[in-house]
């Protein structure tokens, strides 16, 4: 548990506790290489979006929600940092779990799978 939260005071705020086991966190802008929120995260009335939930079930961590990076899937620094975070993190994260936020032509914001060169990044920086 120390680990986990020294972890968390590195990289996130606590927003709200919610119980004992159960926080509300958002990203340190600080610990970013660079922020990049799509448009449809922006504005005081997304706020909740920028946000997620984290929860301790004994000896497991748990993000029900997930996790939002807002990093950009294109710059290098945003895989050293996702390295860095999977290094630190006292849990074990999966390149198969990921997704990447897109904007459509339309402007509609949506999730996909990622493509074949950003997966194969995600695989060789988070394993």
């Amino acid at each position: 548990m120390p680990k986990l939260y020294v972890f968390l005071h590195a990289f996130f705020e606590r927003v709200e506790q919610q119980s004992p086991t159960t926080w509300v966190l958002a990203w340190k802008d600080s610990v970013l290489p660079k922020v990049e929120w799509p448009d449809a995260f922006l504005g005081p009335d997304k706020q909740k979006l920028r946000q997620f939930l984290f929860m301790v079930m004994g000896t497991r961590v748990a993000f029900p929600i997930g996790i939002v990076f807002p990093l950009s899937s294109t710059e290098p620094a945003s895989f050293e940092f996702l390295k860095r975070f999977s290094a630190d993190a006292p849990f074990k994260m999966s390149a198969k779990h990921f997704m990447v936020g897109i904007t459509a032509g339309n402007g509609k914001f949506a999730w996909r799978k990622p493509d074949p060169v950003i997966a194969a990044k995600l695989e060789e920086f988070i394993g």
